[in-house]
């Protein structure tokens, strides 16, 4: 098991460069796929944009910043503007961003970086942003670096003309799995874009984007044209080192997801049937009204790690605590408050919330004080639980105290408390094992800036607490679930952090229900699980 573990250790950096993420309708064709590490610059990748001279700044003075690196744009203060671009605190992504006028036409507008970026090491790196926007195929929007202090330019990036869509909405509600209110519907039609840096790695670049519009051949009004961004950052790619998981198995990277009203037999039938095959169900999660099969499977299989979320708080049935509170006292409130519906079950880990998204400096000392009660009375936690493609991924490396935190202070002797993430395909169509980077593997993109910081941090579980396909409420065959399941389960095979997925959702029975049901699919699912594993 130790070498099989190993393997898919040493597999996981070679994975990270030759998986190509399957994204959504709107978003795969913005994604740059990130090449092998051993590539370089060649001579012709270093030819300069043809108005390099005109737009070139004299930055070689600038200061140097190492990677991570995140943006938000919460103020002008970092970026250069020229020509059709302004600072726009109304309608960004989040907070303020940065927004061109495309009905100014023929001209050429930069947005330019006051600082550079140095991408030493032996690691490839990527840019990321949100953008939205409706510009004419006669414009170009480029993504442009400097090697050389702002002399010359290199364009790394284009896209010839940008149409935003907001995704159809689900036939039966438009609530959208993962957000659930209405602020955060409104956001829906911005993408995230990526480029890629490798061939840059070793150097020190300077950014800027570039924005050349034309002469409106579509017959538009001219003043509908716009294009925004926010919320940028590089991260590094790093491959973990040698590791082996505290919880080894064997087991299942499957697990269920029950809700009150599902219906015990299936769930026990498969847990008996993993357990005599030799590979146990990985885990098992329940919300409030689940106690007693959590239960139940834990005796039958000791194997399987047990999560519990009580949806009855100190605040009544809510997901989130309240975070315009002290974080301290309101950790201490909230976990307080949580202990009776708790006890009800030996958990393995207890999620401590659902879908929140705080300022992250209140939630890394809300975080820290919860996981330092917990430990106290001898109980592990899952925090943060972000919905999908949730949090921006400025804000991941940023999340580095939670990590060293729980590094520092085990929960119990030998065991860590954890993260929560959850995964969906997002739109109503799409699996989740199909779904890319943005949703379905976001993972690698918290994890990967912060294993370059603290490699150890690898020993810090994450299960993604649900993981289902299309946007939670859509209906899939049970051919399409299964193949998920497998998918999924071979893909999250070269990260070795994930420990393991719930299955949304089993329970209740009953069209009038909003969510999936995929209790009729743990037969077949069973099958192929059986299949998988057999011979390993």
């Amino acid at each position: 098991m130790r070498r099989i573990l190993i393997l898919l250790v040493l597999l996981l950096g070679a994975a990270l460069f030759a998986l190509t993420p399957v994204l959504p309708p709107g978003l795969a064709q913005e994604i740059t796929l990130i090449p092998s590490p051993t590539r370089r610059p060649s001579s012709d990748a270093l030819t300069p944009t043809s108005d390099s001279q005109a737009f070139g700044l004299q930055t070689s003075g600038l200061p140097v910043i190492g990677l991570p690196f995140g943006e938000t744009f919460s103020t002008n203060m970092n970026w250069t503007a020229a020509g059709a671009w302004s600072y726009d605190s109304e309608t960004a992504y989040d907070g303020g961003g940065w927004r061109l006028d495309g009905s100014l036409r023929e001209q050429v507008s930069t947005l330019t970086s006051v600082s550079r970026l140095d991408l030493s090491g032996a690691l490839d790196a990527q840019l990321i942003f949100r953008q939205r926007g409706n510009m004419p195929p006669s414009d170009l929007l480029a993504v442009d670096l400097s090697l050389d202090g702002g002399n010359t330019w290199l364009m790394v990036d284009q896209q010839i003309g940008v149409e935003m869509k907001i995704p159809e909405p689900d036939p039966e509600t438009e609530i959208v799995v993962g957000t659930g209110t209405e602020a955060e519907t409104e956001i829906e039609e911005w993408d995230l874009h990526i480029v890629d840096l490798a061939p840059y790695r070793g150097q020190v670049i300077q950014l800027r984007f570039r924005a050349l519009t034309g002469i409106d051949v579509t017959g538009n009004d001219p003043t509908l044209y716009t294009y925004s961004i926010d919320n940028l950052s590089i991260q590094y790619y790093v491959l973990p080192p040698e590791f082996v998981a505290i919880d080894t198995g064997p087991r299942t990277l499957m697990g269920l997801h029950l809700i009150v009203g599902t219906r015990r037999e299936p769930v026990i039938e498969l847990a008996r049937r993993l357990v005599t095959i030799g590979w146990p169900l990985g885990t098992l999660k329940g919300t409030t009204g689940t106690e007693s099969i959590l239960n139940e499977v834990a005796a039958i299989s000791p194997q399987t790690i047990i999560v519990y979320r009580s949806l009855l708080t100190p605040l009544g049935a809510r997901d989130c605590p309240n975070s315009s509170n002290d974080p301290t006292a309101e950790a201490q409130l909230w976990i307080a408050g949580l202990q009776s519906s708790w006890m009800q079950v030996q958990a393995d880990y207890y999620e401590l919330m659902n879908e929140c998204n705080p300022p992250v400096e209140w939630l890394i000392p809300f975080t820290r004080e919860a996981m330092s009660i917990a430990a106290g009375r001898g109980q592990c936690l899952l925090v943060f639980s972000f919905a999908t493609g949730n949090p921006e991924p400025g804000a991941f490396a940023q999340l580095m105290p939670v990590f060293e935190y729980a590094l520092e202070h085990p929960c119990q002797p030998g065991r860590y408390h954890g993260i929560a993430l959850h995964s969906y395909g997002y739109y109503p169509g799409t699996l989740v094992s199909e779904s890319g980077l943005a949703f379905g593997f976001r993972h690698r993109m918290l994890m990967l800036p912060i294993l370059q910081q603290k490699p150890e941090a690898i020993q810090i579980p994450l299960y993604i607490t649900e993981a289902g396909a299309g946007d939670g409420r859509a209906r899939f065959r049970c051919e399409d679930v299964t193949r998920d399941v497998i998918q999924y389960t071979a893909q999250l095979g070269y990260d070795p952090y994930v420990r393991g997925f719930h299955l949304w959702t089993l329970g209740p029975d009953g069209s009038d229900q909003p969510w999936a049901d995929v209790t009729s699919c743990l037969s077949m699912i069973g099958d192929a699980l059986v299949g998988y594993y057999s011979g390993r």
